[in-house]
């Protein structure tokens, strides 16, 4: 917004001058004739907390906030001023000057302000509408809210002092700012030195301070106490700022009062004197009207209500355009010129308060219309619309709105939009047009940059005796320029376009100044035409300029990354390309000039005559170049006139075996061009092919043959060795004519399977002068490729990309076979595969063999290869191949390899995976590969479930009364507590697929906790040649389990950990015999709790008699009183007690026999109701059964066996 005052297009936010913080003195010599001034005797505040406050009060200024209403919604809401002790206020009234005094002591004169056009001294006297220096008044030296800073003593003997200088000062102050005529609102803020807390009289001094200098409480007079912390000094104030805000708003809506009353008064006020010429005349009262509006508007932007503002902007901006005010000034008037400025001040106004509300249409619509009316306005009563002036006027409009929409700093443009949506005041179903909607920046200063150029085109045209500076041309030719040029805010024309020698607008700066300014919004905003468009129009400007380094900068990233080529806009990118090179040749770039020149060869382009079209002579003659330049183009960098594409014959091949391939270039340079000649070109390939790479030769034949538009050369290649990586070599004529297709043919033999893809064709160039790289990418398309044949035949090849060929790997004939599989493998055995390699080819192989086991927690497999041969001393031993070496295995022979596999603990899945890589004698270079897989199924031959039982230990209990001798150290550990017996029976299953032979089953003690001693006995015994278990068969087994624990004393639970041990092996002689450990459930072998065991024997005497014994234990340390009941039964008839009482003492046992006489043979009988129950817990005791007996859910079971048992 150039050429407007910045207090005209700024936005008015209300001010506040911070006085006690800031120690720095003021300037008394710049301050203005007649100033008020404030003055204060009290030094500044100079704590740390006064410099936190003052930075919070500098970072609270809402000066430099984006144009909307978001921004000011926050903590910043004032423009802030900071001072120190002294601030001048500008003078009311204006002075009276000695030529205005009256002549008759009777008329006294009225004194308005300094910039009313009242005033004889004012630059707006007698008739001037408005002066920028108004809006200053208000928004730098009048403050809404003067806040003043002292420090509030704690000292006793000197707060009386302090106290009454703070009063005198406060209302020295207040008096000052009465006295004034304005009416600034005084803010008192108070840093006391201690808490009050520590200085109770505080209270009491503060109330003294309130009462005697009239300040409110509430919104004038502030305390902050000591110590406090930074988070407390902002929160003081934010606390000022918002308390005093709505005082400060009501100070502007006093003055839009005070403005509004005189605008309806209608009134004219008398001037302070009458103006001195006789066509002089004073301001009329629509010119007061218009000033009146104008202020208005001024002061409810201040206090940030825009739809007032925009009302009494329009009311003013169509006073001013009507009849009455604009029409009436001639244009020669320099009147004329600030009714035009002050139009367009008031057409910003409005522009940025209906940003201010969201309404991006109308801002448009608004924009429009005011260059719509001061184009109409000019063409009517002033110079017209077809000069410099309004050109720059046009420029500056555009420019301005740019500017606008970047202050209002628009949310919806952070997704980078191209425009913003209508608002919802539109109406709808109205008709909008494209023009109509609010556009980024970018546009805007594209639209400035094309009025810029129509202006330096209209300033170029002015003759040249319009351009002579004002004192060489007579008066008649000067007043001649006045009627004919307009100079609104433009210089004269002898500046606008001067003469050689003569300084004046630099038309070329203003431009790039402008387009730069677009070009930055048009790339945030991703549009590369448009970009690329400002980007070319910058650099032209900068080559008229001769700025060639800048112009290259420009061009040289613009010339690689363009759209055009893309898009086929060939007129666009030769545009581009001949600036490039036409400053790459001033600023000596020759990798530039190469670059260009390579491109522009391509026949699509516009053909000079006159150019050479020969890239050998590019850089001859150019003195700039000093170092030899080397380029490197890329395909998709330029629009080469060379083309190649590369086809392999079949889609398929197999190693070993030949593959043909064909690379075609074809070239479309210019018809004149001379023919191309590389010094090699160099084919690059993903997967499993070498590089290729052609060198030319020369060829007298070839040189001189001209007639064929396609040649066809088969190139014979040859291997060599470049950096440790193998090539193919072949060597031909690489000379490429206009229009010519060169096609070049392959034969190479296929050494490694997988995918092969030509990627890529690199053309070298070597010259005296440069060095060139282009490197061409083979990219599939969508046109069949074609394979050449001999007399120029094509063979057309229909597949998806013709520049891949996938090598199938040589088809094995080395056989992989398993001797002996069995159907199951088992844990806890070590397992043997004898694996067969058979060489099935016609010629011997060297062999090697990798085979890995995978799955979880595998173990290492173990080789076991038979001696290796090689056939011949010093032959091939196939070490290069990967895996464990064979050695030489003869055609049509076989070797055998077995596979040690260690016993595993766990059952699993395995997958064995055999890879045998061979070469034959005949071709040791192509590897030939052979896979196989199995799975392994390792499982458990066993499973069991297992019962444990207590016995009857046969052993008497130890008495508590027994003494046990001390052992000497280092002795053997003697167990002397409780001795239990148990039975662990345990019933194992073969899960087995063959039968398998137990040779023995044990079980192995683990661990023991708790004290105690233990050992076990084999009940059940197995045969000495085995026992042999069939598939899914149950065996079982008996152990006794005797524990002891160690001290008498010892209460505490004990268990006991064991494992299960089956001995077995295959059937089979030679069969190794396996282990199979099966885990136990943790047994509990000790507690302190009572139990009660049953057992039964047969008498020897009576044959049908039966002895039921019930023994009762009692590890604890309590005397226990059971009670017995045992109840008759049907099935039995029984002697013994039927209903007693038993005590026991502490560690002892006691059995009570019962003789039953059973009714039946041969079946279990019962239930047997015996009860016994712990008297003092009233808790029922359950019988743990022994052998021979058995447990039911109601009771004891006992077996009779049948007469001939017994």
């Amino acid at each position: 917004m150039d050429g407007y005052a910045p207090a005209y297009v700024a936005h008015n936010v209300p001010l506040l001058v911070v006085s006690g913080l800031d120690s720095t003195p003021q300037d008394k010599s710049k301050a203005p004739e007649g100033a008020i001034r404030i003055a204060s005797e009290i030094p500044p505040v100079e704590s740390e907390d006064a410099q936190v406050l003052l930075r919070h009060f500098k970072d609270s200024d809402a000066g430099e906030l984006a144009w909307n209403a978001r921004e000011y919604s926050g903590r910043n809401k004032f423009r802030v001023k900071t001072v120190g002790r002294d601030f001048n206020l500008p003078a009311r009234y204006a002075q009276l000057l000695q030529s205005a005094l009256p002549t008759s002591p009777v008329s006294k004169p009225v004194l308005h302000s300094a910039l009313s056009p009242l005033s004889p001294d004012s630059t707006l006297f007698p008739d001037g509408l408005l002066d920028s220096k108004w809006i200053e008044k208000h928004q730098d030296l009048v403050p809404s809210a003067y806040i003043s800073f002292y420090t509030f003593t704690s000292d006793p003997k000197l707060s009386t002092l302090h106290d009454n200088q703070l009063k005198t000062d406060i209302n020295n102050t207040k008096s000052i700012l009465s006295q004034s005529g304005y009416k600034t609102r005084q803010i008192v803020a108070l840093l006391s030195e201690k808490s009050i807390v520590q200085s109770p009289e505080v209270e009491e001094r503060l109330a003294n301070i309130r009462k005697a200098t009239g300040l409110d409480s509430k919104t004038s007079l502030f305390f902050l106490p000591p110590q406090s912390s930074p988070v407390e000094l902002q929160a003081f104030v934010q606390t000022i700022i918002s308390t005093i805000y709505p005082v400060c708003i009501e100070y502007y809506r006093d003055l839009s009062k005070h403005s509004r009353r005189k605008r309806n008064r209608g009134i004219i006020p008398p001037p302070t004197a009458p103006p001195t010429s006789g066509t002089s005349q004073t301001l009329s009262s629509q010119g007061w009207n218009v000033r009146y509006d104008f202020k208005l508007g001024v002061f409810a932007e201040f206090r940030q209500e825009m739809d007032a503002a925009v009302r009494s902007y329009e009311s003013g901006y169509e006073v001013l355009l009507g009849a009455d005010v604009l029409e009436t000034i001639a244009s020669w008037n320099p009147r004329w010129n600030e009714a035009r400025l002050l139009a367009d001040v008031f057409a910003i106004r409005i522009l940025r308060c209906l940003l201010w509300n969201g309404n991006s249409t109308a801002t448009v619509r608004r924009w429009q219309s005011h260059r719509d009316r001061i184009r109409d306005f000019v063409d009517r009563r002033g110079k017209g619309s077809a000069t410099y002036g309004w050109e720059a006027w046009e420029a500056r409009w555009a420019t301005v709105m740019a500017e606008l929409v970047k202050k209002a700093s628009f949310i919806e443009f952070v997704g980078f939009p191209l425009y913003l949506q209508a608002e919802k005041t539109i109406p709808i179903g109205e008709r909008m047009k494209p023009w109509d909607y609010l556009h980024h920046p970018g546009y805007w200063y594209r639209l400035a940059t094309r009025h810029l150029m129509a202006r330096r085109i209209l300033a170029l045209s002015i003759p040249e005796e319009d351009r002579s500076p004002p004192g060489s041309s007579p008066a008649s030719a000067i007043a001649s320029k006045a009627y004919t040029y307009d100079t609104y805010l433009c210089p004269e024309p002898h500046e606008e376009n001067p003469l050689p020698g003569h300084e004046g607008v630099d038309h070329s700066a203003l431009i790039i100044e402008s387009l730069d300014k677009g070009i930055v919004e048009f790339q945030r905003n991703g549009q590369s035409r448009f970009l690329q468009e400002l980007q070319l129009l910058s650099a032209n400007e900068n080559m008229k300029q001769e700025a060639w380094d800048e112009a290259l900068k420009i061009l040289r990233p613009l010339w690689q990354k363009m759209s055009y080529r893309k898009e086929g806009w060939w007129n666009g990118v030769e545009e581009i390309s001949w600036a490039l090179r036409k400053a790459a040749v001033q600023a000596g770039d020759g990798g530039s000039i190469i670059a260009v020149d390579w491109e522009m060869m391509n026949k699509h382009f516009t053909h000079h005559p006159n150019w050479h079209y020969d890239l050998t002579k590019s850089l001859q003659g150019l003195e700039a170049i000093k170092a030899r330049p080397t380029v490197v183009l890329h395909e998709k960098e330029v629009n080469s006139f060379l083309s190649a594409t590369y086809t392999f014959e079949y889609s398929e091949g197999k190693v070993g075996e030949l593959c043909s391939s064909q690379l075609a270039v074809k070239s479309s340079a210019m018809p004149t061009a001379a023919p191309m000649t590389m010094a090699e070109i160099r084919l690059n390939f993903e997967g499993s092919m070498k590089p290729l790479i052609l060198r030319h030769v020369s060829d007298m034949d070839e040189l001189n043959d001209n007639s064929g538009i396609i040649s066809l050369s088969k190139v014979t290649l040859s291997e060599i060795s470049e950096g440790g990586r193998a090539s193919l070599v072949g060597e031909t004529t690489l000379i490429f004519r206009p229009g010519q297709t060169r096609v070049f043919e392959f034969s190479t033999a296929l050494r490694e399977a997988g995918d092969g893809t030509a990627v890529s064709a690199t053309f070298l160039m070597n010259n005296d002068l440069f060095d060139l790289e282009y490197i061409h990418t083979f990219e599939p398309t969508n046109v069949p490729d074609v394979w050449w044949g001999p007399m120029s035949v094509r063979k057309r090849l229909v597949r998806q990309n013709a520049a891949a060929i996938s090598v199938l790997p040589k088809p094995p004939k080395l056989e992989l076979r398993f001797l002996g599989l069995r159907e199951q493998y088992y844990t806890n055995e070590q397992i043997v595969l004898q694996l067969e390699v058979v060489n099935e080819e016609d010629a011997d192989a060297m062999a090697n063999l990798d085979v890995r086991l995978l799955g979880e927690g595998v173990p290492a497999v173990e080789l076991k290869v038979p001696p290796i041969s090689t056939g011949a001393e010093g032959g091939p031993t196939g070490e290069d191949l990967i895996g464990t070496p064979l050695g030489r295995i003869a055609s049509a022979a076989s070797t055998i390899v077995e596979l040690l596999i260690p016993p595993v603990d766990l059952p699993a899945v395995y997958d064995i995976s055999m890879k045998a890589t061979y070469s034959l004698v005949s071709d040791l270079e192509t590897p030939i590969y052979r896979s196989m897989a199995m799975q392994l199924d390792v499982a458990s031959p066993f499973e069991a479930n297992y019962d444990f039982s207590p016995r009857i230990h046969p052993d008497p209990w130890p008495s508590l009364f027994t003494h046990v001798e001390g052992e000497d150290a280092g002795t053997e550990v003697q167990a002397h507590g409780l001795a239990q017996k148990w039975c662990l029976n345990a019933r194992y299953a073969s899960f087995a697929a063959d039968e398998l032979i137990v040779e023995d089953v044990d079980v192995q003690i683990l661990g023991m906790n708790g004290g105690i001693q233990c050992y076990t006995k084999q009940l059940t015994k197995t045969p000495k040649d085995g026992l042999q278990v069939a598939p899914k068969s149950l065996e079982e087994a008996q152990f006794e389990v005797f524990t002891q624990k160690i001290s008498l004393d010892d209460r505490g639970t004990a268990t006991l950990d064991v494992s299960l041990a089956i001995k077995w092996r295959r059937c089979g002689e030679g069969s190794a015999v396996n282990t199979t450990i099966l885990g136990v459930p943790r047994l509990l072998v000790a507690s302190t709790e009572p139990r009660v065991l049953a057992a039964v024997s047969y008498s020897t005497k009576i044959p049908s008699m039966i002895h039921f014994d019930v023994t009762i234990e009692n590890p604890s340390n309590h005397f226990l009183t059971f009670g017995i009941t045992m109840e008759p039964s049907e099935k039995f008839a029984f002697s013994g007690v039927k209903q007693s009482t038993l005590q026991l003492v502490p560690l002892s046992r006691k059995s009570l026999t019962f003789r039953l006489l059973p009714s039946v043979r041969g079946e279990w009988i019962g239930l047997l109701h015996c009860v016994i129950r712990d008297r003092y817990f009233q808790k029922v005791l359950k019988i743990a059964p022994t052998e021979g007996m058995r447990l039911d859910k109601e009771g004891i079971l006992i077996w009779i066996p049948p007469e001939e048992d017994l």
